[in-house]
């Protein structure tokens, strides 16, 4: 038997509040291109595609820029940190959204945050740029780093750049103090400083594809227009939507521009007369989360990004096609019911994932209003006669019906687990069990004199239960909505017990312990085996097949492990099956005589991956 990689479901675009996200498109490939966490996430442009997602990991601290070259075989990417990595991102045939791209260079360039990164017509040239301390911009070369001129003139955080597509090469940058500074070369040099024209900070700025024009937009609602190969100021529209302006792009023929608004609208512009020919809404009424920050002029689409994640795909009439949501953080738990994923995310957002034989599509997010949705962490999802339980770091306990919160109770401190045991349902905090009833009626609540971390159900009135303080598993009891501790014992474990699962068949009891470490007992608690070791840190999540004869875990080791209980010595691997920790997993189809199946995984890298079980 063998892991096999079959498909990635990748997490949005971060996004920050007041702050622009830059979208790359790479034209020759129609593909998209974005940040997220430590990583590059590389997708096709248009939503109907099945080609491959790439996930760039490499980077060690939280990533900020990113370009595609203009042959869109490579991308410049740059974090918080000021270093900036090229890489190969040509399209490949095979697993390539499993394989990690190989970085081709790196470089230290500022001491803070790249904002903004450009590459000139020639695929060598890079200038870099953003919030540093001696300087805020370098313009280097791809393959050696070689300085190629000095990215001076601002006298605070630069937050775009862009270069003429076409010789003579020029360059043009926008900063925090209002100004757009344009520059000749290569060797890159200082020509001359633009101020007064804009009121407020200057988001963006870009060279229309002939090399023409250049265009740049800010908070003050202001779009300026300069000629190309002079830096020459032509004239400026004001009030150019109602709210700040984060985003500028051209079409690809350079007759129009579009900007993209706090307002929640994207204008397309005529050069000749300075109109808005057409208004893009995302939504009726402007709100924080549908700012548009983000913007990409596709082949087939202008599409665009809200402050919340999520992309919107225009037509080129300016109607409004389709909207593609997704998690954006670390996803925490996941839940198959049916044909349909739910996954749970460290930000509180609850998404649902329709499940067919492509892969994954992003159906809309379980939302209440502001108050009822999780403020943060979810912990745990439940389902249950298709109504949904979910508990948060909010200290909530949450009904779900129809993507709608029904019911929601406070707890009394934070939630570690959340299972179903009979007509009941248990939640686990640290030192503490409640049972309620399926409307969130308390039946009972028992204090643990021990620290506890996982509960499982071995039957409708029995549990067990993890004590942390002396490494054992204990048994309870249910009674008539009361708990009491059994006398059965279970042998010691070497380190603290942090997961049980129970073999859906009752017979087997899979504990591992905070060293990655198994110890498989049977159901009355004898030892079958505790050759289980090949987890290198602690196991977040394991889950059995139907027939109880394999268990699949995974973990903070960032692998995945196949265990049989025929064959205890026997493990299937899959190192590194994400870029950071695999925290929840859920089967698909398994079909025991053939040892074939699929399951799902989530990990704190943002993204959901299917996978093959092949003998």
């Amino acid at each position: 038997m063998s892991i096999k990689p079959l498909s990635v479901t990748a997490p949005h675009p971060n996004t920050q509040r007041g702050q622009a996200s830059h979208l790359t498109y790479d034209s020759v490939n129609d593909r998209l291109a974005y940040t997220n966490g430590k990583s590059i996430i590389i997708r096709p442009a248009d939503f109907k595609s099945n080609s491959p997602i790439i996930v760039f990991p490499k980077h060690n601290h939280i990533t900020t820029a990113v370009k595609f070259s203009p042959s869109g075989n490579y991308i410049a990417s740059g974090d918080e940190s000021g270093q900036v990595k090229i890489w190969d991102a040509a399209p490949k045939k095979g697993d390539e959204n499993f394989n990690v791209p190989v970085i081709k260079s790196e470089f230290q360039i500022i001491s803070g945050p790249i904002k903004s990164i450009a590459w000139d017509a020639d695929n060598s040239r890079i200038i870099a740029v953003g919030q540093g301390k001696e300087k805020f911009g370098h313009a280097f070369s791809w393959d050696s780093g070689n300085s190629i001129g000095d990215i001076q003139g601002h006298s605070s955080t630069i937050n775009a750049v862009d270069i003429k597509p076409q010789r003579p090469y020029r360059a043009a940058t926008v900063s925090d103090d209002f100004a757009m500074v344009f520059f000749q070369g290569p060797p890159f040099k200082f020509e001359k400083s633009l101020r007064g024209l804009h009121s407020n900070v200057v988001r963006d700025v870009k060279f229309s594809p002939n090399g023409d024009f250049i265009v740049s937009v800010g908070s003050d609602r202001v779009i300026c227009l300069y000629e190309g190969k002079t830096g020459e100021f032509i004239k400026k529209i004001e009030k150019a939507h109602e709210g700040g302006i984060f985003a500028v792009q051209w079409a690809p023929d350079s007759k129009y521009f579009i900007t993209a608004s706090a307002d929640g609208s994207l204008k397309k512009w005529s050069i000749n007369d300075g109109v808005a020919v057409t208004t893009y809404n995302s939504v009726e009424t402007p709100t924080i989360d549908n700012q548009q920050v983000g913007l990409a002029i596709t082949k087939d689409y202008v599409l665009s990004l809200n402050s919340n994640g999520d992309l919107n795909y225009f037509d080129e009439n300016g109607e409004l096609i389709k909207v593609v949501q997704g998690n954006r953080a670390p996803i925490t738990k996941i839940l198959l019911e049916n044909d349909t994923l739910l996954s749970g995310s460290s930000d509180g957002k609850i998404f649902k994932y329709k499940i067919d034989e492509e892969g994954l599509e992003a159906l809309p997010t379980l939302q209440g209003s502001k108050e009822e949705e999780h403020s943060n962490y979810v912990v745990d999802i439940l389902s249950e006669n298709s109504v949904n339980y979910t508990i948060g770091w909010d200290d909530k306990l949450k009904v779900w019906e129809n993507g709608k919160v029904t019911n929601s109770i406070d707890l009394p401190s934070q939630p570690k687990q959340l299972e179903k045991i009979g007509t009941s349902i248990i939640v686990l905090f640290e030192s503490e069990i409640q049972l309620h009833d399926l409307s969130l009626q308390l039946q009972t609540d028992y204090k643990l004199k021990f620290p506890t971390t996982c509960v499982a159900p071995l039957s409708n009135s029995t549990f067990l239960i993890t004590n942390i303080a002396s490494n054992t598993i204990v048994e309870y009891k249910i009674s008539d909505n009361n708990i009491t501790q059994s006398d059965k014992e279970f042998p010691k474990l070497r380190s603290p017990p942090t997961l049980i699962k129970v073999s859906p068949n009752g017979e087997y009891v899979a504990v591992a312990d905070s060293t990655g470490k198994y110890t498989l007992y049977k159901s009355d608690g004898s030892v079958i085996t505790s050759r289980w070791a090949f987890h290198t840190s602690k196991v977040y999540d394991a889950q059995w097949t139907k027939d109880s004869k394999y268990l699949i875990s995974g973990g903070l080791d960032t692998g995945l492990l196949l265990y049989s209980v025929e064959k205890p010595s026997k493990v299937i691997k899959f190192p590194l099956a994400h870029s950071a920790a695999v925290t929840s997993l859920a089967w698909k189809k398994f079909d025991g005589d053939k040892k074939i199946g699929t399951f799902i995984s989530s990990g704190l890298d943002g993204t959901i991956r299917t996978w093959e079980i092949t003998s």
